[in-house]
């Protein structure tokens, strides 16, 4: 009992020594954690939305000082229904291809968009960086044809965008287009192309090609064909020669499975790859030709005796890297 007592008081008696010492100064600790947090946080922030804060700021100092030429670019823009192609942009280059819409009105610093054709996107891309491509038209001596801007509002129901603003841009300006060096060659039959309908993607193996190149074609007379102008790793431009028959769908939008296999003066053989190819131009060539604008979005790739379509956005990267090797040869 006495030695319970005696550690009882030694207990006490270390309580009462330092207990008046220790202060847990809470608000001193919070305003501490403030003067340290808060400004990272800031300084995290506003270096993340650079991009945006660097916009809006010139952006405000621009229309307060050249309203009047960007209202008339943007009445033009309006009135004349000008289709523009919305892709992703970043200090890369231009990305994913969000549609195709034509400008319905510009209300308040913001460009509400009538959607024509869009791609299945299922990312959140509010505040999104993304640039505008359009056929290009002149205002005071100055050519047009591209925008780079952000995205204000958007609404999608699961993978389809339904509803896309934009904000007015700093300038409007005039870019090259072209994102690969084309090349052409001299000799036609150095490129040769398979192409079967878009529908028949799943199984086009085993059905014969709706059009294709030939190889010898001064000696082909009137017969159908196809032609190639010239060929990049985003797309390729080619020309069905004597147009006959029943074809495959040709316009605008429609999709064409391409089988393209292309001399290779190393090794003496032809180097090949399929795309699923959509149609972007078409018009006229000679002699009733039909001229074809196509950008490939898919790549096929061989799994046992099938083929699945993995999307391209920037083009077909084995192809860009075996054209790098022969630009210079014709």
């Amino acid at each position: 009992m006495l030695e319970y007592m005696v550690r009882s008081n030694y207990l006490h008696e270390v309580q009462r020594t330092f207990g008046g010492t220790v202060h847990w100064d809470v608000m001193g600790f919070l305003s501490q954690i403030f003067l340290v947090v808060v400004p990272m946080v800031l300084v995290i922030v506003l270096w993340h939305y650079r991009q945006i804060f660097t916009f809006r700021i010139i952006r405000f100092f621009v229309r307060l000082f050249c309203a009047r030429r960007r209202a008339l670019v943007e009445k033009y823009l309006v009135e004349r229904g000008v289709l523009v192609e919305v892709s992703l942009y970043s200090n890369d280059g231009i990305g994913k291809r969000l549609c195709s819409a034509r400008i319905a009105k510009v209300v308040d610093g913001e460009m509400h968009l009538q959607l024509i054709e869009t791609s299945p996107m299922v990312a959140r891309l509010k505040s999104a960086r993304v640039i505008c491509l359009m056929k290009p038209f002149a205002y005071s001596g100055q050519r047009i044809n591209a925008f780079v801007t952000f995205i204000s509002h958007m609404k999608r129901r699961g993978i389809v965008l339904k509803e896309l603003s934009l904000s007015t841009p700093i300038r409007y300006k005039h870019i090259i287009r072209r994102r690969h060096v084309r090349q052409r060659f001299s000799r036609e039959e150095a490129v040769r192309v398979k192409a079967w309908s878009g529908s028949r993607k799943k199984n086009f193996w085993r059905a014969r090609p709706d059009l294709q190149t030939v190889n010898n074609p001064a000696q082909y007379g009137k017969g159908m064909r196809l032609a190639v102008e010239n060929i990049s790793a985003g797309g390729i431009r080619l020309y069905v020669i004597h147009p006959q028959g029943t074809l495959p769908p040709l316009q605008k939008g429609n999709q064409l499975v391409l089988r393209v296999s292309i001399w290779n003066p190393k090794s003496k053989k032809y180097t090949y790859f399929t795309a699923l190819g959509t149609i972007r131009s078409r018009f006229s060539g000679k002699g009733n030709a039909i001229g074809l604008g196509i950008q490939f979005t898919s790549e096929a790739e061989q799994v046992g005796k099938k083929y699945i379509w993995n999307a391209v956005d920037g083009g077909v990267n084995s192809l860009e890297k075996f054209l790098s090797q022969f630009q210079d040869t014709p």
